[in-house]
């Protein structure tokens, strides 16, 4: 069964391992809240602006706990099942051991109590974005390689959809090849698979509800 947000741990809303470096958790933190910004259109068909706001509450939870080293100690523990069982996830926090900045970049990590202030939102630049028009209605299925097609077609690069969407590549190579692996938990995913939809032009409805229940499928095939 796949999680929701609000049961994630924390490695799991930030999506970085438990063996995750500073550095990593940082860089991961500031692409999640930048997915969540209150000026970003990624997740506003699929969230409230108070569930959204809950959301980063959250994510900010996460960062303050993981980036220093005693507070991510003690949710370590926590995580520990009965007895002291962990479960195979869980176990590779037992030798889990966070990696400093470099010291050249120990400067921007302030050793006090409260987590570095997270830079103040900025007004997102604004992309070229195309008209939406409706999909297409000879197509009967919008798999990964129909998105990939209808993007070329657009005459879009990976990198240009990249640039719109503030998706890291991979994601993006990730949704046309249905490479799961490659591919976040399934309320982020919705959202990019939104993004994507607007930045080739094409209304997302559909198309996010089609791709939506190939993943469903793959991630929970039927039972024989």
């Amino acid at each position: 069964m796949l999680k929701k947000i609000e049961d994630m741990n924390y490695y799991e809303l930030l999506e970085v391992s438990p063996r995750a470096t500073s550095q990593e958790i940082h860089r991961a933190y500031e692409r999640i809240r930048r997915i969540y910004d209150p000026n970003s259109i990624a997740l506003y068909s699929l969230f409230s602006p108070e569930e959204t706001d809950s959301i980063r509450q959250r994510i900010e939870e996460a960062y303050r706990t993981l980036i220093y080293e005693e507070n991510r100690r003690a949710y370590d523990l926590k995580l520990q099942g009965p007895a002291g069982q962990l479960s195979v996830d869980q176990a590779l926090l037992r030798t889990a051991v966070p990696t400093p900045f470099p010291a050249a970049e120990r400067s921007e990590v302030r050793p006090a109590a409260e987590p570095p202030a997270p830079a103040a939102p900025q007004a997102p630049e604004t992309p070229a974005v195309l008209p939406l028009q409706p999909v297409p209605t000879d197509i009967r299925e919008f798999t990964g390689s129909v998105l990939k097609m209808m993007r070329e077609q657009r005459g879009l690069s990976i990198r240009n959809i990249s640039e719109t969407t503030k998706l890291s590549a991979r994601y993006i190579e990730g949704i046309e090849e249905e490479n799961y692996q490659k591919l976040p938990v399934r309320p982020y995913l919705r959202g990019f698979l939104v993004l994507y939809c607007k930045a080739i032009g094409y209304e997302p409805e559909r198309i996010v509800t089609d791709y939506m229940k190939r993943y469903d499928l793959a991630k929970n095939p039927p039972k024989k």
